[in-house]
């Protein structure tokens, strides 16, 4: 075995290092990943053998891993397999060729892979993904410190989980503790709220489906509006905050009721899910820097006609930034699948919000809603509204938009895929039993 390459690259910033360990018997590609990371705040470590890697991987804490997919001793996935391990909570890159994806789809699921990347891979594109791995396991890392605190405090409590209201009230005690922790060390830092904030974001993100970057992308699109409709510097700045925090009273909410889009919600679940604006102002309440945060999410299901929630305002009596948060929230929740199941387009979001202008929407703003929402990425939209369909009505060159999964959770195509008559029926064989069929999620047009 050769001697794994022990030195790292010297980093830009000592304090912000973020440790990377590169895999690959290609001595010119370690070369090229080492490049690549020049001048970055990390520290790469390089290894020409699965082997050398384990053995850095026992000597050193390691951040994220990149390996390549053939190499002789082991592959890829077999070495990423292997390291979890060692260092589970790492985030593993696989760079793999295009005859490798029937082998990447089982490292997937074998290794626990954050991301696979095609060679040759485009530099941007590479840095970006490695760039969001690391935000994510910072945030992950972030999040489990705040959970220990909350699960130590659930030990006591379980015994009166069975009951939703008792669940409610929990929750609410243990944000309104952590609140209160939050509070007393930013009063010691200048009485700053952007602390708070960020605290309460990372509370909501503990939860699955809530927080994220769509929080981020609602809250950037309520400025953009707010700053638009002239409002003032301290609207704007709620309105934005709204727009970050306004999934806040769904924390303690079962994950089946959050992941179920609304038009699938039955008559209770309905009450429950709209009754979340009125749980984030009893959390909100002791931080009273953010009495109007709380007031633009309190009405954030108020109606232009007057038949909204909770207090079914008037549209001259609905705050401007409510008006705005409803435009914001609701057309992410159209491109995320959260409104109809399936995924829209920007063209089919921005239409289904027009077909309820003046009965949900406030009509003046969707007018500039459009000027907004031009150029964002494809990871925000599709170029087309989804559609989901059985793998009898898929048709060659459509493109997959959601991994497709089997019966037992077990990926069977990734999304990205675009269908072909081979991949087709290789499916057939995976068609569950008892006259059902595999279902997919696509858009019709693989270039969109």
């Amino acid at each position: 075995m050769s001697t794994p390459n022990l030195t790292p690259e010297a980093p830009l910033e000592q304090s912000e290092n973020r440790k990377i360990l590169c895999v690959d018997d290609e001595q010119s590609v370690l070369n090229a990943l080492k490049r690549l990371f020049r001048g970055k705040p990390y520290e790469i470590f390089l290894a020409n053998s699965p082997a050398d890697g384990l053995e850095l991987l026992e000597e050193n804490c390691f951040d994220l891993i990149i390996s390549d997919m053939r190499m002789p001793e082991m592959s890829g996935a077999e070495f990423l397999a292997k390291s979890l391990d060692i260092h589970p909570d790492c985030i593993r890159i696989l760079l793999t060729g295009y005859s490798d994806i029937e082998s990447t789809i089982s490292a997937i699921n074998t290794g626990k892979i954050y991301r696979y990347v095609q060679k040759p891979w485009d530099n941007d594109e590479l840095l970006l993904t490695v760039e969001q791995g690391l935000e994510q396991l910072s945030l992950k890392r972030e999040n489990a410190r705040l959970m220990l605190e909350v699960e130590e405090k659930n030990k006591s409590l379980e015994a009166f989980n069975h009951q939703l209201e008792d669940k409610v009230q929990l929750r609410t005690k243990q944000i309104h503790q952590a609140l209160a922790k939050v509070e007393k060390v930013n009063a010691a830092l200048s009485q700053s709220l952007r602390s708070t904030v960020k605290s309460l974001y990372n509370v909501s993100s503990m939860t699955p489906h809530l927080g994220g970057k769509t929080a981020f992308y609602t809250a950037e699109l309520c400025k953009k509006l707010a700053t638009t409709l002239e409002c003032s510097p301290k609207e704007i700045r709620a309105t934005y905050l709204a727009g970050l925090l306004h999934q806040l009273g769904l924390i303690g909410s079962d994950e089946s009721l959050l992941s179920t889009p609304w038009q699938q919600l039955s008559a209770d679940e309905e009450r429950e899910y709209f009754s979340h604006p009125e749980k984030a102002v009893l959390v909100l309440a002791p931080a009273q820097g953010l009495n109007a945060v709380s007031l633009l999410i309190k009405h954030q299901f108020e109606r232009v006609d007057a038949t909204g929630l909770p207090s079914k305002l008037s549209a001259q009596d609905i705050p401007m930034g409510s008006l705005i948060l409803a435009i914001a929230r609701d057309y992410y929740m159209a491109l995320n699948g959260q409104l109809t199941g399936t995924r829209m387009s920007r063209d089919g979001a921005l239409e289904h919000l027009h077909g309820l202008s003046g009965d949900i929407y406030d009509a003046d703003i969707l007018k500039i809603l459009p000027d907004f929402v031009e150029n964002e990425s494809s990871e925000v939209q599709l170029g087309e509204n989804e559609q989901k369909l059985p793998l009898n009505s898929i048709k060659p060159g459509m493109k997959l938009t959601r991994n497709l999964l089997n019966e037992r959770d077990i990926l069977l195509l990734a999304e990205g895929h675009i269908f072909t008559e081979e991949s087709k029926k290789r499916l057939e064989v995976f068609e569950p039993s008892g006259g059902m069929t595999l279902e997919a999620y696509v858009i019709a047009n693989a270039s969109s």
